[in-house]
């Protein structure tokens, strides 16, 4: 600073002796301009650098880093996270004078000056911290003069930067080796924990490296670190920074034997947090970027998706979600448990790829129609065959039901009832829902999906059928998901009113679907759970949406590869460990969510779902939206010649009139091919029929795990034999299963009918 009004003061000297000399003196001012920018102190070089990025949790506890890009673990820390010693080891060791001396350090450059030239050559240099921060920060080739440049920088940094500060710099900035750079970097490379638990033993040997990072590398060469170790903790015992006893209790520590890895937990929801976090202002001062993630809740996410795999099929894999509902922050995050495993798909982030998801959507049809007013809870459906052709809308277990409650068609998932919903509102109302929702797969137009927009027929990732939910349970408010702890406010947007959201969860938290194991465990707490299960077609992938007050949760398992699997059914694979996650996560007694106040409790018809009129022969309550829900009173029940009757829709009248209608469920059983039975493959080799009897709905076939598709021309499945011992399974829509074992043979029937006493010829 002195020096620019030095050079101004000069030139206006010379400006004011006439024109000539300004001339003949510009060579002047423009070398006294260089040397100006040369000798300044480079702040901005000093103060940032190439540093790694770093997601910690939601507590500050790193979760991963990342390689800078120089390609170096550079991972700055403030100076109070350095630990007790590491500061005093190095200035002690480095520059004993550092909190006394300008920058530069008179008597160290006497010293070194008599050392030099007592041994013919440079031994000494004289650096302090703050001369070598300079060169860390501005590498320049080892001149003398280039020396002086660095000392007179030193006395200006100095004067423009606190000691705490330079000393914070230097040990973040100070090699350690390979592409090791900082204090942090090196006690995490070197001794797996943080600068903040380093003991004075392993201080002084992070200390020695910087007199030599490959000489004195200890896995490479720990009799030398070991030496170096004990002569620099002796020195510090003379200096009295460290006493006899710690020195003594320090020389009984062992050097590092190898080298840790930097952290790397939670590696989607830390590379998630990564992208977010590279936005402007989500960073601190030293590069880190602090998640939401608790990892109280991504451990019990991670234990719980393992034990879900347990007994599955390697290929099939597991991911999930768990979503703050108030701030919409990601607290846990898996998008691949297998991720690091052996599987050819173990790298994908399966929670981010697109899936088809089943009846996980209906919800949403739903939704549309309580806020237009066409339905409430209490609606009557007609669940019975749609006379569309060979496109008519089936249910996943093949029944009817005939009239049933809207309540009841969206809890149990029923596809016929969805579609005549879908159609009610009409598809471009529900594709334009699904867009604002943020599902970017869904690209068509309406008329490409059909009624498949709402049987699945589509396709949506992990997280944002997680934003989609956390949007029912936050009054219809649709914001963007967040991995960021502090991030700025979010817009939110209304995309369904606050009346249909809250009817909408309202069904999904009828409990009987449960199995009675989790139906007691939430009902002796009093925690309230809704969920929906989704399982896309061919068993390929097997969903769970579960909200409490607190959080929604969306669990998925499937093979990444796309491939069927007879376990990838939604309420048996994907639903207990999503219960057992929201009984671990959601604080006991955890209140349900409060209505708003549109939402109203009124009396109406159990059959028909409309208020009551004098007919109804009895009455029930259920929730509807005041202003918006028709209350035109019941119109089944009327006054017939012989008195009051039920007046039915055409459609269940014709569904009732029919006396061929199947009305129960039994276990699915195979009856071909028989279990253990035997078969030969002659030359042409032979087909199978795969049969059964029994079953919900749609009988999906497995022959040693792969699925076995119909014919096109029968319908029926045949499977081309094959030799050796094969596992047939056959899997319904309700997730029950049937195994049976065959073998089949080569050769002729005389030959192998004494061996094998159930041989069966197929032509």
């Amino acid at each position: 600073m002195k020096l620019g009004r030095y050079i101004s003061g000069i030139s206006n000297k010379i400006k004011a002796s006439g024109r000539d000399r300004h001339l003949l003196a510009l060579p002047v001012i423009l070398v006294l301009v260089f040397l100006t920018a040369a000798l300044s102190v480079p702040v901005r070089k000093i103060s940032q650098w190439d540093w790694s990025t770093v997601v910690t949790d939601k507590r500050g506890i790193p979760l991963r880093g990342y390689l800078s890009e120089n390609e170096e673990w550079s991972l700055p820390v403030p100076l109070d996270e350095m630990g007790i010693w590491m500061p005093r080891v190095a200035v002690a060791l480095e520059d004993r004078g550092f909190y006394y001396h300008p920058g530069v350090d008179g008597i160290s450059l006497l010293r070194a000056m008599i050392q030099n030239i007592k041994a013919g050559k440079v031994v000494s240099g004289g650096s302090t911290i703050t001369t070598q921060l300079i060169r860390l920060s501005v590498p320049r080739k080892r001149t003398p003069l280039n020396k002086a440049v660095e000392f007179w920088q030193a006395v200006q940094l100095e004067r423009l930067m606190t000691k705490s500060r330079i000393l914070e710099l230097y040990l973040n900035k100070a090699p350690f080796g390979s592409n090791i750079r900082g204090v942090e970097a090196a006690a995490r490379a070197w001794f797996g924990k943080p600068a903040k638990e380093l003991s004075l033993s392993e201080a002084v040997v992070l200390a020695g490296l910087l007199r030599g990072p490959a000489f004195y590398r200890p896995d490479r060469h720990p009799e030398r670190v070991l030496a170096l170790r004990d002569r620099l903790l002796d020195r510090l015992e003379e200096l009295s920074v460290a006493s006899s006893d710690e020195v003594r209790r320090a020389k009984l520590g062992s050097v590092p034997a190898k080298r840790f890895a930097i952290p790397s937990s939670c590696s989607e929801a830390a590379a998630h947090a990564a992208a977010q976090g590279g936005s402007p202002g989500l960073r601190d001062r030293y590069g880190r970027i602090r998640s939401s993630i608790d990892r109280r809740m991504q451990d019990i996410l991670e234990q719980e998706l393992r034990l879900a795999l347990s007994g599955l099929p390697r290929e099939i894999t597991a991911a999930a979600v768990i979503v703050e509902n108030e701030t919409g922050l990601v607290r846990a995050y898996v998008g691949n448990i297998r991720a690091g495993g052996e599987g050819p798909a173990s790298w994908v982030d399966c929670g981010s790829s697109p899936r088809s998801p089943g009846s996980l959507l209906k919800p949403f049809a739903y939704a549309l129609a309580f806020e237009s007013g066409k339905l409430t809870p209490s609606s009557m459906l007609a669940d019975t065959p749609m006379s569309m052709g060979q496109t008519a809308p089936r249910n996943f277990d093949r029944l009817y039901r005939g009239p049933v409650p809207a309540r009841t068609a969206l809890a149990d998932s029923l596809n016929v009832p969805a579609v005549r919903v879908l159609r009610s509102i009409g598809p471009n109302r529900l594709l334009d829902l699904y867009r604002r929702l943020g599902f970017s797969g869904i690209t068509k137009d309406a008329g490409w999906y059909g009624d498949s927009l709402v049987l699945g027929g589509c396709e949506v990732s992990l997280l944002e059928a997680a934003g989609a939910y956390r949007t029912l349970a936050a009054g219809g408010n649709y914001s963007i998901i967040s991995w960021i702890e502090e991030p700025p406010s979010p817009e939110k947007r209304s995309v369904i009113s606050s009346g249909a959201a809250a009817l909408t969860i309202d069904i999904l938290k009828d409990e009987r679907r449960l199995m009675p194991l989790y139906r007691e465990l939430f009902g002796e707490e009093g925690t309230v759970i809704a969920f929906k299960t989704g399982t896309s077609y061919g068993l390929r992938d097997a969903w769970t949406a579960a909200v409490t007050k607190p959080y929604t949760l969306v669990v998925w398992l499937g093979d990444p590869t796309g491939k069927p699997h007879e376990e990838l059914v939604g309420i048996r694979t994907a639903a207990p460990p999503a219960v057992r996650i929201m009984r671990k996560i959601t604080p006991q007694g955890t209140n349900w969510f409060k209505y708003p106040s549109e939402v109203m409790n009124g009396e109406v018809c159990p059959l028909s779902g409309s208020p009551r009129n004098p007919f109804c022969p009895s009455g029930a309550t259920d929730l509807y939206i005041e202003g918006i829900s028709s209350r035109e009173p019941c119109r089944l029940h009327v006054m017939g010649v012989n008195g009051p009757e039920v007046d039915w829709p055409p459609e269940i009248e014709l569904f009732l009139s029919e006396t061929g209608s199947r009305s129960s469920v039994s276990h699915i059983e195979i009856t071909s091919p028989r279990n253990e039975a035997s078969y030969i493959m002659g030359s042409r080799g032979g087909k199978i029929l795969l049969d059964s009897k029994g079953g919900e709905g749609e009988i999906y076939w497995f022959v040693d795990g792969e699925l076995a598709l119909p014919s096109e021309n029968s319908g029926k499945v045949w499977w081309q034999m094959k030799e050796g011992r094969h596992k047939i399974s056959a899997a319904d829509a309700s997730g029950s299963s049937a195994h049976v074992w065959i073998t089949v043979r080569s050769g002729s029937a005389e030959e192998l009918k004494e061996e094998l006493p159930l041989l069966e010829e197929v032509q």
